[in-house]
């Protein structure tokens, strides 16, 4: 891991008062102010002179008109996110006793920090530095009582803004979806600052989410960023991506897309490459809200209709739903859980027609919401007579069959042979079996 170093010199005053007195360290950070103590002598209309070491010349003289100060900080060259931080505190001479600790741009003692490591010799490393690291770091020195601080400024180059919460959107044709993504890069510095770092490349890569039956999506890659001059982002994919938010600003790396489908659930990843391998990188998961109705979003009076919410998984327990009926319905009179991903409308009438919303909340804060139209008509007249008009016509097709079969069952009755009887011969003079001449 690459890093930056930076120093900061702290000069040590021993002062030798005139008076005899007990002498006095100051410390004091090298082009800054250090402030001086002094007793009241009861009257501002005295002339103080200061003594650095042995020196037989003041080094400060003040009178009742004061003095003015030149200050001058020396700032530490730009680094990139995810780079190591190294800065030292630099004393030339430590009287014993004395102390040095750190504090970040938001005033937090370094000593709880997990990132941060603290040496002996007042150094101190921070691991994989962010955004939130830029900003005036402060190494205070403490000694006798008095403390010194002295400060230097970090500046830190990332992409923005982090995401640890999904973006939500809905299926919609009107819908608008955004990924922001651009250089962080605080002022004074400029583009010009950034470029220093060599920018060899970049893309935009998308990950679906798995649908059903699947584990992983399909990785794409949404765009190049061609170095040009200028920068631009060259479209591989035909999804109606707009790319426009660089031309106007070389630190504006943004996609927007308008019309949103359940195709577009997955991650966004925005990457900008540096020389020596340095990658900044900002990803995203977009999560879309869709609802439909079974068996369709045409029902018929009297029919059960199920409307579902989902984001094509399960919901976390920290998300909920809430539906809002048409104006002429009521969700009281359906008998389901209105927080319920899952709506039954067990008989649908005319008043449960309309535009029904679904919302996704999470605790008090609205995500996204959508809508559908459901339309409950009645069954026509014309579809009656047909079911009508079938069902006799079935039942006349059956009549006549079993018609047919009993039919021909009695012809074959009718025409079939009688078996005749055996004839018996009984003779007055029976004779025994055989042959007889006349």
């Amino acid at each position: 891991m690459k890093c930056v170093s930076g120093f900061l010199s702290i000069v040590i005053a021993l002062f030798i008062s005139s008076t005899g007195a007990e002498d006095v360290v100051v410390y004091g950070q090298v082009g800054e102010t250090v402030t001086l103590p002094r007793s009241k002598w009861g009257s501002e209309r005295v002339l103080v002179q200061w003594f650095f070491g042995m020196d037989t010349q003041p080094l400060i003289t003040r009178n009742s008109h004061g003095r003015e100060t030149i200050v001058s900080v020396q700032s530490v060259s730009p680094l990139l996110a995810g780079k190591n931080l190294n800065l030292k505190c630099d004393i030339e001479e430590i009287f014993k006793g004395t102390q040095r600790r750190w504090l970040s741009p938001q005033k937090q003692d370094l000593n709880e920090d997990k990132r941060a490591q603290i040496r002996n010799d007042g150094s101190l490393t921070v691991m994989s530095v962010t955004g939130q690291d830029h900003g005036e770091w402060t190494c205070v020195v403490t000694y006798q009582g008095r403390e010194a601080y002295a400060n230097t400024p970090v500046t830190v180059i990332d992409l923005s803004p982090a995401h640890p919460q999904p973006i939500y959107t809905s299926v919609s044709s009107l819908s608008l979806l955004h990924l922001p993504c651009f250089f962080s890069i605080p002022p004074p510095l400029s583009w010009s600052d950034s470029q220093e770092k060599s920018i060899q490349g970049g893309r935009w890569t998308f990950t679906p989410s798995p649908v059903a039956g699947s584990l992983t999506g399909v990785f794409q890659t949404l765009a190049n960023l061609s170095l040009g001059p200028p920068l631009a982002w060259v479209v591989n994919q035909k999804r109606g991506l707009d790319v426009s938010a660089l031309q106007k600003t070389n630190l504006n790396l943004s996609l927007s897309k308008k019309g949103v489908t359940e195709g577009d659930r997955g991650e966004y990843t925005c990457a900008v490459e540096f020389q020596r391998g340095d990658t900044l990188k900002r990803s995203m998961r977009v999560e879309v809200l869709q609802v439909f109705s079974s068996p369709a979003p045409v029902a018929y009076v009297g029919r059960e209709v199920n409307l579902t919410c989902t984001l094509g998984h399960p919901l976390t327990s920290d998300l909920k739903v809430k539906w809002i009926p048409p104006r002429q319905s009521s969700l009281l009179a359906l008998g389901s859980d209105p927080d319920s991903a899952h709506l039954t409308i067990p008989e649908a009438r005319d008043i449960n027609g309309g535009r029904w919303r679904c919302e996704l909340w999470r605790n008090k804060t609205k995500l996204t919401s959508v809508e559908i139209t459901l339309k409950i008509e009645r069954v026509p007249m014309d579809v009656w007579l047909l079911v009508t008009i079938c069902g006799a016509a079935v039942i006349f097709v059956l009549l006549l069959i079993l018609t047919v079969i009993l039919n021909r069952r009695h012809r074959q009755r009718v025409t079939m042979p009688r078996r005749g009887k055996r004839r018996i011969c009984r003779c007055k003079d029976p004779q025994p079996k055989g042959f007889y001449r006349n």
